[in-house]
């Protein structure tokens, strides 16, 4: 197991444990005291997206140098956000309760999804 596997692992065990273990009005103050909600919760995705084109459109090619990095995160956060989500409302029957892992699942795609969109509008204006 790489080095950086490893610590994304220490970081998002401890979180995980403490959103599954976490009774119902616990993660209730916390989506009100964040302001969450499910605009909110999907919000990183689209902003991965939309700087992902602006920055390939910019031809900020060096953000590439982190991508290896930025995947290994990535691919923590959504796998660690969908399975908590999916566990949080199996636990509660209640999807509002499970938005700050739609959150996070939502960051990690959304990270993902800058890397990517950089790359493709990069290529498409190296063609041209």
């Amino acid at each position: 197991m790489n080095t950086i596997q490893r610590y994304i692992a220490l970081v998002t065990a401890p979180l995980g444990l403490i959103l599954l273990l976490s009774d119902p009005n616990d993660l209730w103050r916390l989506i009100v005291a964040t302001g969450l909600n499910w605009h909110q919760a999907f919000m990183p995705l689209a902003w991965g997206i939309i700087f992902g084109a602006m920055a390939g459109l910019m031809r900020l090619d060096f953000v590439q140098k982190v991508a290896l990095q930025a995947t290994w995160l990535s691919t923590a956060l959504t796998t660690f956000g969908g399975v908590a989500t999916f566990a949080i409302y199996f636990e509660h029957r209640v999807w509002m309760l499970a938005w700050p892992t739609m959150w996070l699942f939502s960051f990690g795609v959304g990270l993902y999804a800058f890397f990517v969109m950089q790359v493709r509008f990069s290529e498409k204006l190296r063609k041209d």
